[in-house]
């Protein structure tokens, strides 16, 4: 391992040193011509009609021309004005170029369809010739010389910002950012924007050539810088008649158009595989700092279509043997709900994926929506929030309560999700390597984090805030590492030291012990309940793993294809399942206390992929128990007591004895 490391570090020292040599030569010229001025022995416009076409010498080190005029000073002069046209021409190309097409890649729709058509007509079209009929139209000069040359060059870099801001549009570390509550403006000036400044500029290294040798061809022709100023291109046009007599007057301002053309394409070859561009701050934004009660007490939840509001189950595990005295103590608590999500449904075109979900959510409480892959979990948890994508139409409500009112997540416009998300509401997702940029660090993260919570604006105290975070988290020695160089349970945390930067009420967690071994998972899971018992935060966890909600869940949702099948305090479900699919989970859950070689219980057919699939009920081509009106209706979720509810027409709890002990295990 060491020695892979020491080679990796050894081959990027060697690309550094490829590119800084490759550079040389191109800021050489670059310096040559800002120096220009004092470099100069002879004025380069001066007549000396006395000391015509004179060989090189000591009094004129490249010759002098037919005019008499120092040659040396026209070289250094025509590198002046060559190089501050060509960097006219790329600053100009650059600006337009990148700001077009990252507002088309962001925005897209309409705007980013006409932007594309121009695109591809600048692009089509050949550059000199455009600006042979620009320059025919204005008049020679350097100002229309610019013009001309920028009216198609900004099509390249349009295109490259636009593919770079459309690819990182949908990332989830953007998602991250918009639950932060970073504005619109601070993602696209921030984030996406510089994220296009290196293919931009790599781009632009071989598009010196390019230019210089542009403006070489307009001079040649007598449409570039009018004289009696000095220009590569030029002055190749006043040595043709002297090639024979006068060498000297054609092979120095060749030679320099070469060489700088040679240097720009080695450079550009250089950086297209060189380092990429150095790590710099991802979370971006000021919050004002606000204070807020803490919530307090824990209550859970119910369904809202039907039956009461339900109080406070206990959670099950080590505190399973508490469940009755802790119910009867939550029931005389007066109701805290602080999410509450009614009728949601969510669809992509004509499909709908979530049908009907209503949850709710007290101070306090965990409640884990358990599911197979494709059941709905994460598109009821992170709908509500707009994350799912353009293409995601998300109906119904989601209440979140504050100390400022209740606030419609699903109508509410974009300025006032800003100032709830990162604050009252965050978000831990399933993938915590894309949820993390990958170049910034840790540190930078979180910084950007707490400023956008408002808990701390100045240095000393955003410091001092994430030193905390990353302590909390067990990570205190993670600030100038990349995501990376973390493992999997290392990243979650640091998503987890974000998520709660701003203390926020409402936390939903999405799969965040996916893919990791159970001892990070006890610990996640142990960082979760740390920060519910300390703040009194709701917490909504999506999992598909029991053994995680047998841990940590005060409340169970059970979601199959779409909608909530099953409901209720965590102990009741796992231990008293009313639905025909919670039963077929826990008993397909492996047990080593079983005998070697019993079978694992197994629910025969595939998923099902939607809630509008199957007539009736979705669950029934693959439910031992379906009968012929399971086919002509959907059921509706029944209580079958007083804080449990089903969705099945038979309520196998109450007329079928069931085998409930998980079966299933390996050979010792």
């Amino acid at each position: 391992m060491i020695r892979r490391q020491s080679g990796a570090g050894t081959a990027r020292s060697r690309r550094r040193r490829r590119t800084t040599v490759a550079a040389v030569p191109l800021v050489g010229f670059v310096l040559l011509g800002l120096s220009a001025p004092w470099l100069m022995p002879y004025d380069p416009t001066a007549n000396d009609l006395a000391a015509t076409l004179q060989a090189p010498g000591g009094e004129h080190l490249l010759g002098t021309d037919q005019l008499g005029r120092d040659q040396l000073s026209r070289l250094l002069q025509a590198a002046r004005i060559s190089l501050t046209v060509t960097a006219a021409v790329l600053l100009l190309s650059i600006a337009l170029g990148v700001v077009l097409g990252v507002t088309a890649g962001y925005v897209g729709r309409a705007f980013d369809r006409l932007l594309v058509g121009l695109a591809d007509v600048a692009m089509a079209a050949p550059g000199l010739l455009v600006a042979l009929a620009v320059i025919g139209v204005r008049g020679p000069g350097t100002e229309n010389i610019v013009l001309a040359l920028a009216l198609t060059g900004w099509a390249p870099y349009a295109r490259i910002a636009r593919a770079q801001v459309r690819g990182a549009r949908s990332g989830v570390h953007l998602d991250a950012l918009r639950v932060l509550g970073a504005p619109r403006r601070r993602i696209v000036g921030r984030h996406l924007l510089p994220a296009t400044i290196g293919p931009c500029l790599v781009y632009a290294s071989t598009d010196i050539g390019i230019i210089v040798l542009a403006v070489a061809s307009l001079s040649f022709l007598g449409l570039g810088v009018p004289p009696p100023d000095a220009e590569w291109g030029a002055m190749l046009v006043e040595a043709r008649p002297f090639l024979d007599s006068a060498w000297w007057l054609a092979y120095p301002p060749g030679i320099a158009i070469t060489a700088v053309v040679l240097a720009a394409n080695l450079l550009g070859e250089n950086l297209t595989t060189g380092d990429r561009a150095r790590p710099s701050a991802f979370f971006v934004g000021r919050r004002v700092p606000r204070r807020r009660p803490k919530p307090a007490g824990s209550s859970a939840n119910a369904p809202v279509p039907a039956g009461p509001s339900v109080k406070a189950p206990v959670p099950v595990g080590p505190a399973a043997d508490r469940a009755e005295s802790a119910q009867e103590s939550a029931e005389s608590a007066q109701d805290s709900a602080v999410f509450e999500v009614r009728a949601l449904n969510v669809s992509y075109g004509d499909r709908r994926v979530v049908a009907d979900v209503s949850l709710r959510l007290a101070a306090g409480e965990i409640l884990a929506l358990v599911g197979e892959s494709g059941s709905g979990k994460s598109s009821s948890a992170l709908g509500p929030l707009g994350l799912l994508g353009p293409s995601a139409q998300v109906s119904g409500s989601a209440l979140l309560r504050t100390p400022a009112g209740t606030l419609d997540l699903i109508e509410a416009p974009e300025p006032a999700l800003r100032q709830i998300y990162g604050r009252e509401v965050g978000v831990v997702f399933q993938d915590s390597l894309a949820a993390l940029n990958p170049l910034r660090t840790v540190g930078a993260s979180l910084d950007q984090a707490i400023r956008l919570s408002g808990f701390a604006t100045d240095r000393a105290a955003v410091l001092l805030r994430r030193a905390s975070l990353l302590d909390a988290v067990g990570l205190p020695d993670a600030a100038p590492r990349y995501p990376h160089e973390l493992s999997g349970g290392m990243r979650q945390r640091v998503q987890l030291a974000i998520a709660v930067a701003g203390e926020p009420r409402l936390l939903i967690a999405d799969e965040p012990t996916s893919a990791l071994d159970v001892t990070v998972q006890a610990d996640i899971l142990d960082l979760l309940r740390r920060y519910r018992d300390r703040t009194g935060a709701a917490v909504l966890l999506v999992t598909h793993d029991l053994g995680v909600v047998a841990e940590i869940a005060d409340t169970v949702a059970v979601a199959y294809a779409g909608r909530i099948i099953e409901h209720g305090p965590a102990h009741r479900v796992l231990t008293r399942p009313d639905h025909p699919y919670t039963q077929g989970l826990l008993a397909a859950v492996p047990d080593l206390a079983v005998a070697p070689g019993t079978p694992f219980v197994t629910l025969p057919g595939a998923p099902g992929a939607g809630p509008d699939d199957v007539a009736g009920c979705s669950f029934g081509p693959r439910c031992r128990l379906v009968q012929p009106r399971c086919a002509a209706e959907v059921p509706e979720l029944d209580p079958v007591g007083e804080t449990h509810w089903s969705r099945c027409v038979r309520h196998p709890s109450a007329e079928v004895a069931v085998q409930l002990r998980p079966r299933g295990g390996a050979r010792a």
